[in-house]
C-alpha cells in the first residue's frame, strides 16, 4: 500500500450537531493574498474572488475533540510505522482511489466530491467512512475529509503538521448543502481546494467554493512540519466492522443507494491544475474488499474520477 494504515480508535465519535462562526487566528490568519482563484469545473470557466470563511467549529468547540485527538494520534504512529493502543481489533481498514506516491513538485490539489446528509447518513458507533479524503501532495499540512460516522455527517480539516487533531469541523446540513454545493451527476457536491499559500514556511489553505456567491470561502489555513511528507490521495478510506449475520460491513446496509463521487481530481504544478493521471505522478490502487463484496460498484475509468455506488 502507498502509506500505512491508519487507523481509528473504538468509540468514535459523537460528532457536534450545530454549527458555530469562526474566524481565522494565529497561523489560519496567513491567508492567501491573490484576489482570485479558478472557479472550479462544474462552476464554469474564469476567476472567482476569494471570499469569506466557512461556518464551522475549531479547537476545543469540537465536541468528538477528545476522541479526535485520540484517532489521529492513532493515524500519526501508524505512519511512523509503530502500534497504537485501543484499536477496534475487528475493524477493517481498506481503501481505493487515486494517490500520489511519485509527485514532490505539487503546489495544491483539488477535487468535487458529492456529499449527503438525512436518510441514510449514519455508520455503526465505532466505524467511519471517510469518503471522499483528500490530501495534497509535497508535505502538506491540512487533508480535508467528508466523514460518516454514527452521529452527523462533517467535512473535517485534519492538521498534519501541528497539533496531530482535526482543526475544524463543518456539519453537512440542509445550509452547507444550500451554500457550498452543486448538482453533480444528480448528487450534491462540493469543490475543495487545498494550496500552498506561503512556501517560506510552508503554509497551506483549503478552500471551499460557494456557489450562492461565487466566491472561494477559506476552510482552514495551516502551516508547519508535515508528518505525512510527499503522498497525496483522493480516496474511499473505510475504518469499518462487518456484520456477522451478512459478513457485509455495516455502512453497506444503512448507506444501501447511496453513491460517493470523487470528480476532476487536479494537482497544482508550475502555478496550473491538471488531471490526475500517471504524468502527474497519479497511480490507482485498492486494498483488500471494501466489505460490501458485490453489493458495491466500483467505477474508475480514469485517476482523474471514481465513483462507488452502494447497492
Amino acid at each position: 500500500m502507498p502509506f500505512s494504515p491508519r487507523q481509528v480508535i473504538a468509540g468514535l465519535i459523537a460528532v457536534a450537531t450545530g454549527l458555530t462562526l469562526v474566524t481565522t487566528t494565529g497561523s489560519a490568519a496567513q491567508a492567501d493574498a491573490r484576489p482570485t482563484l479558478p472557479k472550479p469545473a462544474v462552476a464554469g470557466p474564469g476567476d472567482a474572488p476569494l471570499g469569506g470563511v466557512v461556518p464551522g467549529r475549531t479547537g476545543s468547540d469540537i465536541r468528538a475533540s477528545a476522541e479526535a485527538r485520540a484517532a489521529h494520534r492513532e493515524r500519526s504512529l501508524q505512519r511512523a510505522g509503530k502500534s497504537g493502543q485501543g484499536v477496534a481489533a475487528a475493524q477493517e481498514h481498506p481503501a481505493a482511489g487515486t494517490y500520489f506516491t511519485s509527485q514532490s513538485e505539487s503546489t495544491g490539489i483539488r477535487a468535487t466530491h458529492s456529499v449527503f446528509y438525512g436518510t441514510g447518513e449514519r455508520t455503526k458507533a465505532g466505524d467511519v467512512v471517510y469518503a471522499p479524503t483528500l490530501m495534497p501532495p509535497s508535505n502538506s499540512c491540512i487533508e480535508i475529509t467528508t466523514a460518516y460516522t454514527s452521529g452527523a455527517p462533517v467535512v473535517w480539516a485534519w492538521d498534519w503538521c501541528t497539533t496531530s487533531n482535526v482543526a475544524k469541523e463543518t456539519v453537512i446540513n440542509a445550509s452547507f448543502v444550500s451554500t457550498y454545493t452543486t448538482s453533480v451527476n444528480g448528487l450534491p457536491a462540493y469543490s475543495v481546494d487545498i494550496e500552498k499559500t506561503n512556501a517560506g514556511n510552508n503554509t497551506w489553505t483549503a478552500y471551499l467554493y460557494n456557489f450562492r456567491n461565487g466566491t472561494w470561502d477559506n476552510f482552514w489555513t495551516k502551516s508547519g512540519t508535515s508528518q505525512i511528507g510527499t503522498p497525496g490521495w483522493d480516496v474511499f478510506e473505510l475504518y469499518v466492522t462487518r456484520d456477522p449475520s451478512t459478513g457485509r460491513g455495516y455502512f453497506c446496509s444503512s448507506m444501501g443507494g447511496r453513491t460517493f463521487e470523487a470528480r476532476s481530481i487536479q494537482v497544482r504544478l508550475g502555478g496550473t491544475y491538471q488531471d490526475a493521471s500517471s504524468s502527474t505522478g497519479a497511480s490507482y490502487y485498492r486494498g483488500q474488499d471494501l466489505t460490501c463484496g458485490p453489493g458495491l460498484q466500483w467505477t474508475q475509468n480514469n485517476l482523474a474520477n471514481w465513483s462507488a455506488a452502494v447497492r
